[in-house]
Order: structure tokens, then sequence, then C-alpha cells
């Protein structure tokens, strides 16, 4: 490899590395229920079903969630790969899959809602003193009581701006297989995603991790 292949590689993989620093979009539960009922249930194979606009981000989204689930120790499998369909799917196909697949639980997630809001941050004024060190003379700061004090009494005036921020929020149940009970449900707060890809990824972790949480996967 010539030293100009070795620069471009380091490039790459600084560049890499930044960009996996940025990644830090954040997902939050604000709200979540676990049915009393089913205190002790924890569930051993999970079939998880997405409700998107398309079968590609059906089968993207539950390829993720699956993966975050297996993350945490948890079983599950898309419902793309028992139910490959890009229609609706129906009732008995479903019960059908759960039964040959011997799933104890369904997971289903849809879309709530993608909220832009903007927040106005007003101008203001704020004392920026810059301190300048120099070697020797002119007194305590090395350049005298007027350098200290004009430096002081400068100021930085901030114009006013608007920030712009993406909420996606979704919904999550989680259903007993065997009586089609509700077992718990949660609705994530996903801000200001990077991609689309990003969001994914963050939503799923989060529910997966209160999932682990909640014990309701081994």
């Amino acid at each position: 490899m010539s030293k100009t292949q070795i620069a471009k590689l380091a490039i790459f993989m600084i560049a890499a590395a930044a960009l996996a620093a940025c990644s830090n979009t954040k997902t939050s539960i604000p709200q979540s229920y676990r049915n009393p009922g089913y205190e002790q249930t924890v569930f051993k194979k999970l079939l998880v079903i997405g409700v998107a606009e398309n079968e590609e981000s059906r089968k993207a989204f539950e390829g993720a969630f699956v993966k975050a689930i297996a993350n945490e120790g948890g079983a599950a499998q898309s419902s793309w790969d028992v139910l490959p369909k890009s229609e609706q799917l129906s009732e008995e196909e479903i019960r059908t899959a759960i039964e040959a697949g011997n799933f104890d639980g369904v997971l289903i997630t849809r879309l709530l809602s993608v909220d832009k809001e903007q927040e106005y941050t007003p101008a203001s004024t704020y004392n920026n003193p810059r301190t300048r060190y120099y070697s020797g003379g002119g007194g305590m700061y090395g350049y005298g009581f007027y350098g200290f004090y004009g430096t002081t009494y400068a100021t930085v005036h901030e114009p006013g701006y608007f920030e712009t921020s993406t909420k996606i929020q979704l919904e999550t149940n989680l259903y007993s297989a065997a009586n089609d009970g509700l077992v718990w449900t949660g609705q994530s707060d996903t801000v200001d995603p990077k991609s689309i890809p990003d969001a994914r990824e963050s939503m799923t972790t989060a529910v997966a991790k209160k999932l682990k949480e909640e014990k309701l996967i081994p």
C-alpha cells in the first residue's frame, strides 16, 4: 500500500470515527404501562410486526427491533420473515404464523407523529472579558489597570435566532399470544435523529432496554 493510500485510509478512519461520535440520538419513553395481571410473564419468543408505509420500511424496522431485542438477551423474529406480504396481514395469517413459529408474544409498533417545533432564543448581551498575559511589568496582570478595565468592559451582543427540532413519536404494544391480552405499552420520543436508520436504531434500542428492565424478556 502506497503512502498516498495509507493517508487516504487514515483520513477515512478519522472521518468515520467522528461521524460515529456525532451519532448520539437519544430516545426517551415518557409514557409506559405494565399490566399488573402479567407480573410474572417473561416472553421467550416474540413476533415483531411493524406498521410501515412500505415493505422496505417494514423490513428495516422489524430487523432493527429483532437485533435490539437479541442484544438484550431476548429472542424475536421479524413478521416479514414468516409473512412476506406487502398488503395488510389478516388476523388468520398472523395467528397461523404465531402457532407455526411457537411465538408466545406479539410486539406491534406504529408511528404516532412527526413534529417539528421552533424555539426562539432572544437577543442577549453579556460580559466577555479577554485576559491577556504579558511577560514583565505593568502590574499584577502584566498590562496595567486600564488594560484589565478595558477588556472587562467589553461586551458581546448575541442576536436572536430560531432553532428547529424534530420529534418522532411511536407507540409499541406487547401482547400475549395465548389470550391477546395487552401486557405492556409505551410511547417513545426520538428527538433530532441524524437519519432514518439512526432514529430506527435509537428507538428500537430504547424499547428493548425497557422490556429488559421490566423483565418481559429473559
